[in-house]
């Protein structure tokens, strides 16, 4: 092949793969992981955790909720800011009542005061399993 022939396969490979990643893009399904697997290294990456919520608060100041979940490898915290609490709160779920319940949890790692949590950014971030029987 002669050097024309190759760029223009190269350039024809390269934006098939292009536009491949592009159409994935959106179906990258987060990493399901436990508590015990949750360390520094992945700070900012989006993950899904089942486990018991032990726990809900609500902020004082505000609409933010605070969320302790158990998976039986440890426990960790999880954060819901206000503009996803509210929009939780439209499509009807009350966080308050799933104590106890089974739950999917999705949303990004990140570190306060030196404790891994999860922040949940999107109200699909959180749903209620079916319990076993």
């Amino acid at each position: 092949m002669d050097d024309r022939k190759l760029m223009i396969l190269s350039l024809i490979m390269g934006l098939a793969g292009f536009t491949g990643m592009i159409i994935s893009a959106g179906t990258v399904m987060p990493s399901k992981v436990k508590v015990s697997m949750i360390d520094r290294g992945m700070m900012d990456r989006e993950v899904t955790l089942d486990g018991i919520l032990l726990e809900v608060r609500r902020s004082e100041n505000s609409e933010t909720f605070f969320l302790k979940i158990s998976d039986g490898t440890g426990t960790i915290n999880a954060v819901i800011f206000e503009s996803a609490a509210n929009e939780i709160r439209k499509n009807g779920l009350n966080l308050s009542i799933l104590v106890g319940n089974r739950v999917r949890i999705t949303g990004r790692v990140t570190y306060y005061r030196g404790a891994p949590e999860i922040v949940i950014d999107e109200p699909s971030g959180i749903k209620v399993l079916q319990n076993p029987a």
